[in-house]
């Protein structure tokens, strides 16, 4: 449990300075995953002290921050992704292409939902 706690410290401890400036929208995206993990595994820690014996659902852990680096990472996206943005005066609209495709008798469409740059 002492290793944990260590671990936990230096990565918040590090993740904190090394994603304070981000500005790219895989940045955000990355910042959010990390903040929603910590936070997860911050609230699975919690749920032990509600257990009989804590030693043996220390997953709860784990399942935590894996569920908020999920959820993280899903707000990331929402806030790196706009439909409408304004830069120098000018309005850009993003909307997904609709990409056709006629494989024999069938006919596909595709789109791409998710574009991030690092």
């Amino acid at each position: 449990m002492k290793k944990i706690a260590i671990v936990l410290v230096v990565l918040l401890v590090f993740g904190t300075f090394s994603f304070a400036k981000a500005e790219t929208r895989g940045g955000v995206i990355l910042q959010d995953t990390f903040y929603g993990a910590l936070t997860g595994a911050i609230i699975g820690t919690a749920l032990l002290a509600f257990q009989d014996d804590p030693g043996d659902h220390l997953e709860y852990i784990s399942y935590g921050a894996a569920t908020g680096a999920i959820i993280g990472a899903l707000y990331g996206v929402y806030e790196a992704t706009a439909l409408v943005e304004i830069e120098n005066n000018k309005i850009k609209i993003a909307m997904p292409n609709v990409i056709t495709k006629k494989e024999g008798d069938f006919l596909s469409a595709t789109t791409n939902i998710l574009k991030v740059r690092y």
